[in-house]
């Protein structure tokens, strides 16, 4: 599964000047804030995550619409998500940071890391989806609308609707050809029809001749032309030679795999599937 790697959170610039007293703080409560966020900065650099996300969230309750306490806030989810594994206390509270907050690039932040715990954490696909489609709604040119393409087709492919997934990486890899999310986009093309292959084979016919098989192939060939450095490329010519043994025309497989014998990451792979071929050829002979 591709994910983002999550940056561990850190305080904000503009926190760091609250902290040395550049920016000034007014009201008892507010004061009293403050310290609660430096007790909870020292033990999250402690490592005791717990105790700071108890310490984060007294001051958000001190100080809700404040920027210390929505940073609180803010710091208390990703800590929790990140460090608890507590993703749906994390969700709340970044909802809710989304709600009140009037920072549009705190907002645009706070979503971006809902998506991340509903696709990498919790995996709930439907509402991947409908959450990145939100957010390409807001901001159609954002320079991670690819990503989140990506993960809208991942997340059908996951649910198993095949159809949704490859018009959803179709659409990435004609919008965005030169991108490495285009470029994934396409191959992964490919690997939904040879799923979908795998899952429904039309009983008029002979098992494994699925025309799914045969778009796969039409697909990773296309992929290949289009991207032949690809670092996909190898791959995608086993998911040919895989195609094609599943559409039981074995001496076309058996050639690929051969070909791709001094090249594959795995040759003991390409190895064991030759020696499967030539056993179905020997039985078939007999």
């Amino acid at each position: 599964m591709v994910q983002l790697l999550p940056r561990r959170p850190r305080p904000d610039l503009w926190i760091v000047l609250l902290l040395l007293g550049v920016v000034p703080l007014s009201g008892c409560s507010v004061q009293s804030a403050k310290k609660n966020y430096v007790l909870a900065e020292k033990l999250w650099a402690d490592g005791k995550y717990a105790a700071a996300v108890s310490e984060f969230e007294k001051v958000t309750s001190k100080d809700p619409l404040g920027k210390l306490g929505m940073l609180a806030q803010y710091r208390a989810a990703m800590t929790q998500a990140y460090f608890l594994s507590q993703y749906g206390e994390a969700l709340r509270k970044l909802k809710r940071f989304d709600e009140v907050s009037t920072d549009p690039a705190a907002k645009w932040e706070a979503q971006k890391q809902i998506g991340e715990i509903l696709f990498s954490q919790l995996e709930q696909f439907d509402q991947v989806i409908l959450h990145y489609r939100s957010m390409i709604h807001l901001k159609p040119n954002d320079a991670d609308v690819p990503e989140f393409l990506f993960r809208i087709g991942r997340s059908y492919f996951f649910l198993r609707k095949f159809n949704e997934a490859i018009e959803t990486y179709q659409d990435l890899a004609q919008r965005f050809p030169d991108s490495s999310w285009g470029e994934r986009g396409a191959y992964e093309v490919g690997i939904c029809y040879y799923t979908e292959g795998g899952k429904v084979l039309d009983s008029s016919k002979q098992p494994g001749k699925s025309e799914s098989f045969q778009d796969s192939i039409n697909s990773f060939q296309k992929f290949i032309q289009r991207y032949p450095k690809s670092p996909w490329s190898i791959q995608a010519r086993f998911q040919i030679a895989s195609s094609y043994e599943e559409m039981d025309q074995l001496d076309t497989a058996y050639r690929a795999y051969e070909v791709l014998k001094s090249e594959y990451p795995s040759p003991k792979v390409i190895q064991i599937k030759m020696i499967r071929i030539k056993e179905r050829q020997t039985q078939r002979s007999r």
